[in-house]
């Protein structure tokens, strides 16, 4: 071999960020494997890549030569003042001490508890995908997907995600074009945001189940880790954690998205899944390369490398290696054996190896049962160093066909096939649909405040209000206001016409009308739909009622003709006269007036605390979860157990678990709909301990009572439950 590679720029031998490296580098692989096998670049302060599967592999075991323990990311992914990841930056016996820690909370064993929470993350943002048709996939679904799963998994809240991801992708991006002010500051951010975790979870006792407790209360090498450590620790999770499994996705569904043989091969033999991801993350390895520094000087394929320089072990080049797999740039799904080094090799092989191909595997899983087919609608983008995979993916989405073979039983509860008997417009972007059984059959009472699911093509359940009492019984109406920003539901709707056809799944009432003396009804927008039913109830039972209904404009208030028709219903146009006072409104009513409430989040919120201050009764049903209704309450447990009374059995909750996957887990099956703690219907009583209420429809003073808490949610302020199930 030369003395140096022969390149046309004398300085250096490639640029990692040349846009000929982002896509597709199958020749640029390929040609520095057979003719610059150790090439040299000036990026990032400079740094040799090491290129053949044989040349990385033997580096990674050689770690006394190939330290990890000096500041080794390319780019550094860190700052200069922060302490290493370990335990990706340390050498043994540091690194292997840290792993006999860490090691447990990664077993197949106790990420298979978690996976039902997974499956529903990745059900939710898909059903989007699938409900808009066609959209980025990388923006609406593999940006928030490992996220989402890496809070799960360390009992951070998922409000967060979003936060946490974007602050971590601007770490990477001012790295790669070396923008130290903004890295810096991102880097502080996300450091911050560790801290302030840890002090939360230094407030509850140790448990053993929950990683960042175990960090905090246990030993490493003898000693206690500093917080610097255990952020250092956290800090690598979050960052290596989701940017790889972000591009792996896109990747997966890339390939599956061009190449329709491959596709249908899934769908047919679904078994094949495991071994398929396998085969795309040996050709598509979402990490360009990991880093080392020598300790002395060392000879590779010819070439000397000097003491003390920067290596990156091309991990994704190795594993198109034609020396060590034949073909090595083909997806062959009947590849056998596989023994591709995606996650590294060696010692500092990737701890999360378990959780990704987990993730990987669920949400392919559900992808495919979800849609018919899903093709390209566009050209991608690609990521830049030092991930490979796409940062923008156009993909039609087809909708998995639906089952309308009459009523039938679906996860617990009785869906009907319904017919669209007429579609009308009510307001801007909100059009009212007619629904009648496909029998004529009469249809099951219901009550004012009731809502149905309707199931989409590709089993996307979608809730909204019942706009009508049950003076007919066969017919429901419901109105839907197209949300330019919402999760899909109600852009696939707004494409039924009379005529169609789509499941419906029978009432349920998590908004139940009381009687009282009086009413007061609040509405904002669309959540005019469910007092529609109770003004209609209130009516026929000849109580008072009024109604203060709040909106932009008037363009965009539903039912506006037929709600002006009674001197009881106020409009308030915030657009004519800015927000109306709610504490003013309330006090215009009797102090018995029971006040029922549908809108937004912020008006549900400001409408809330406006009732509390006038000591009335407030109820409202929450579509979503309430803001900040999710977030652990400071002291709380994410790891405890529940004594299921009824059922003598013992349930230990892991963190990111839900204590109804945990029982379930145990043989106890907890009725449950939304896992979101909005609809109510897990609602169980605890007889000893006192819940973490993370739902969003308890009354507070059923809260302080701490006699009632929703499971699919809730975790707890004490060490254990008594739940009477």
């Amino acid at each position: 071999m030369p003395e140096r590679c022969p390149m046309s720029n004398p300085s250096e031998d490639w640029d990692p960020l040349a846009p000929e490296n982002h896509a597709d580098p199958t020749e640029v692989y390929a040609r520095l494997q057979d003719g610059c096998p150790v090439a040299y670049s000036d990026r990032f302060g400079g740094f040799y890549a090491l290129t053949r599967f044989k040349d990385v592999t033997e580096a990674a075991l050689d770690w006394q030569t190939f330290t990890s323990a000096q500041k080794t990311p390319i780019p550094d992914a860190t700052s200069p003042d922060r302490p290493p990841r370990a335990p990706a930056e340390v050498d043994p016996p540091l690194h292997t001490a840290y792993r006999d820690l860490l090691n447990r909370f990664f077993a197949p064993e106790y990420i298979r508890r978690i996976e039902p929470v997974i499956r529903r993350t990745a059900r939710d943002l898909i059903g989007r995908c699938v409900s808009l048709g066609e959209v980025d996939a990388v923006a609406s679904f593999t940006f928030h997907m490992p996220i989402q799963v890496q809070c799960i998994f360390l009992g951070i809240s998922v409000e967060d995600a979003e936060h946490i991801k974007t602050t971590v992708n601007r770490i990477i991006d001012a790295g790669a074009a070396g923008d130290s002010a903004t890295h810096k500051a991102a880097n502080d951010e996300i450091y911050d945001y560790i801290y302030k975790v840890l002090e939360a979870r230094k407030k509850t006792p140790y448990d053993p189940n929950d990683l960042i407790s175990a960090m905090i209360h246990e030993e490493v090498d003898g000693r206690k880790l500093s917080d610097d450590d255990i952020a250092g620790t956290i800090r690598l999770f979050l960052q290596a954690g989701h940017g790889t499994t972000t591009n792996m996705l896109g990747s997966i569904i890339r390939h599956l998205a061009t190449t329709p043989q491959d596709q249908k091969r899934l769908r047919g033999e679904p078994k094949l899944i495991p071994q398929a991801i396998e085969e795309m993350l040996r050709v598509w390895t979402p990490v360009r390369l990991v880093g080392r520094k020598t300790t002395r000087e060392v000879e590779i394929e010819g070439r000397v490398v000097p003491k003390g320089s920067r290596v990156g072990l091309m991990v994704s080049a190795a594993n198109r290696d034609e020396r060590k797999f034949e073909n090595a740039s083909e997806v062959d799904f009947d590849r056998k054996p596989n023994p591709h080094i995606a996650f590294g090799y060696g010692g500092h092989r990737c701890i999360g190896a378990t959780l990704a191909r987990e993730q990987l595997r669920i949400a392919v899983e559900e992808l495919l049962s979800m849609t018919d087919d899903f093709q390209l609608a566009g050209d991608p983008e690609w990521s830049t160093w030092t991930h490979l995979g796409p940062s923008k993916l156009p993909v039609r989405f087809v909708a998995r066909s639906l089952d309308l073979t009459g009523t039938v039983i679906r996860n617990g509860y009785k869906q009907v096939a319904m017919k669209v008997t007429k579609v009308r417009s009510v307001a801007d972007r909100t059009i009212e649909l007619e629904l009648r059984a496909n029998t004529d059959a009469q249809l099951p009472e219901w009550t004012a405040g009731a809502h149905v699911d309707v199931v989409l093509p590709g089993d996307v359940i979608r809730s909204y209000s019942l706009i009508n009492g049950p003076s007919d019984m066969s017919v429901w109406r419901i109105a839907v206001l197209r949300e330019e920003n919402g999760r899909g539901g109600s852009a696939a709707i707004h494409t039924l016409k009379a005529g169609d056809q789509i499941g419906v799944r029978w009432p349920r009432n998590n908004f139940k009308m009381e009687a009282a003396e009086r009413y007061h009804f609040f509405a904002s927008g669309i959540g005019i739909t469910p007092i529609l039913a109770m003004i209609e109830e209130a009516q026929s039972g000849g109580v008072p009622w009024r109604l203060d209904y709040v909106g932009r404009t008037r363009a965009q208030l539903a039912y506006l003709d037929l709600l002006e028709q009674h001197d009881e219903a106020k409009i308030h146009i915030t657009s004519e006269h800015g927000r109306p006072d709610l504490d003013a409104l309330i006090a215009q009513t009797d102090p018995q007036a029971a006040i029922y409430a549908c809108g937004s989040q912020s008006f549900l919120v400001g409408v809330e605390e406006a009732a509390n201050r006038a000591q009335r009764e407030f109820h409202t049903e929450w579509f979503a979860p309430k803001p900040g209704a999710r977030r652990a309450a400071e002291g709380s447990y994410e790891a405890f157990t529940v004594r299921l009374k009824r059922s003598n059995v013992e349930v230990p909750v892991q963190p990111g678990q839900s204590i109804i996957d945990a029982c379930a887990e145990a043989g106890v099956t907890i009725p449950a709909a939304c896992f979101e703690g909005t609809c109510g219907s897990c609602l169980s009583t605890v007889l000893e301990g006192v819940p973490d209420h993370r739902d969003s429809f308890l009354s507070p003073k059923e809260r302080e009572s701490n006699t009632l808490m929703a499971p699919c949610v809730s975790k707890s302020m004490t060490d254990h439950l008594i739940l009477d199930l």
